[in-house]
């Protein structure tokens, strides 16, 4: 049958994609320096998100690196980020020599909770970075009122949210940067690669001077920074613009995959499913759900009794302020609490949710589920 066959997530690769890539491999266009198809997939990105411009990278952590540089981010200088989301949002802030100011997040969505950014928001802040956590939108409306009471630029984090709407506008249009991901699992996939969507004409120039090692316009080789190599390939576009093409598709499989796990499992008060708030559009990234009253343990039982049914299923993030020893190579030790998002860290897990999942597998995977629970109140 299908067991021991259901990975949390496949990437669909379309015939475009595939005959796309292979037209560039043959014509030998293969570089970041192309123009067969990089500027191509730019300009649809940037028309996609509504944004006057879009640049290309090679990762969606790049992306958010080239942001925080483009918006003037120094050593010394704090930053906001909803504490709830993979560590790639940190890093750059790090690396930089920025202070990451941990924000906790709603109960709802767990996304960013703009009650708690207003409590650090007069420290001074630099710059704001919001995560749309698993496809839903952040608080747009209220982030924005915040951060333009207090003049402090947004930069949006929508690695799994491309396509994503809050009140009719797309993420990624909203902040004064948005930061992309197509890594494998994301709603387009060019393997690994990225791309920052901007109107601000000189935060698009500058993260194109950066990406590409700051080369000297009347010189090349006396550069005019410290740039970085953060390119993505023409094949890594070519494959992009494929899959561009289809995502409106991606995205309804994404949303009645997750109307079906909601249908099978909205009377089982164990479990707080994901849910679609007024005026949003929710791409549904992954189907993830919170495992009520348990700690790491219990779902990691979870986790473990669902690879012996042959199914995958993968815990959430786990808050920045759990994070020992990144926050100790740092020196952040004593970095303010963030409740709700340590709690959601140990009571998190995502089902599978590969775009061309079938009904008979996730009415297997709920069952599996399901079944996991019971043997754990046994106990």
């Amino acid at each position: 049958m299908f067991r021991k066959n259901i990975p949390v997530a496949k990437p669909n690769i379309t015939f475009s994609s595939v005959a796309k890539l292979m037209r560039a491999i043959l014509k030998k266009e293969v570089s970041g320096y192309s123009k067969q198809y990089l500027p191509q997939f730019e300009a649809q990105i940037a028309k996609y998100v509504g944004t006057k411009n879009a640049v290309l990278v090679n990762s969606g952590t790049s992306a958010i690196h080239l942001a925080l540089i483009g918006i003037g981010i120094k050593a010394g200088d704090k930053v906001a980020v909803s504490s709830y989301t993979n560590m790639a949002t940190f890093f750059p802030i790090l690396q930089l020599g920025a202070i990451p100011i941990p924000v906790d997040i709603e109960s709802r969505t767990w996304n960013m909770d703009p009650s708690d950014l207003e409590k650090v928001i007069s420290q001074g802040l630099k710059a704001i970075v919001v995560v749309h956590i698993f496809g839903h939108p952040a608080n747009m409306i209220e982030i924005m009122k915040l951060a333009d009471q207090y003049r402090v630029p947004v930069i949006e984090d929508c690695a799994e949210a491309l396509g994503a709407t809050h009140y009719s506008q797309k993420v990624g249009g909203i902040g004064v940067v948005g930061c992309h991901s197509f890594y494998a699992n994301k709603m387009i996939t060019t393997g690994e690669g990225g791309a920052l969507t901007t109107n601000n004409d000189d935060i698009a120039r500058r993260a194109r001077d950066f990406k590409s090692l700051s080369f000297g316009i009347e010189r090349k080789f006396i550069h005019s920074a410290d740039g970085y190599n953060f390119r993505m390939t023409n094949l890594q576009a070519a494959v992009g613009v494929g899959q561009l093409k289809n995502i409106d598709r991606t995205i309804r499989h994404k949303r009645n995959i997750a109307k079906f796990y909601t249908e099978l499992l909205r009377t089982d008060d164990r479990i707080q499913l994901p849910v679609e708030l007024d005026n949003n559009f929710s791409v549904v990234w992954m189907y993830h759900i919170r495992i009520k009253n348990s700690n790491f343990m219990k779902r990691d039982q979870i986790i473990n009794d669902m690879a012996s049914a042959g199914i995958e299923v993968r815990e959430g993030f786990a808050s920045y302020t759990l994070q020992e020893k990144v926050l100790k190579l740092w020196g952040q030790e004593n970095v303010r609490s963030t409740p709700l998002a340590e709690l959601i860290s140990e009571q998190c897990l995502y089902l599978p949710s590969g775009p061309k999942i079938s009904k008979t597998k996730m009415r297997y995977v709920v069952k599996s589920l399901q079944n996991s629970l019971n043997r754990i109140a046994e106990s």
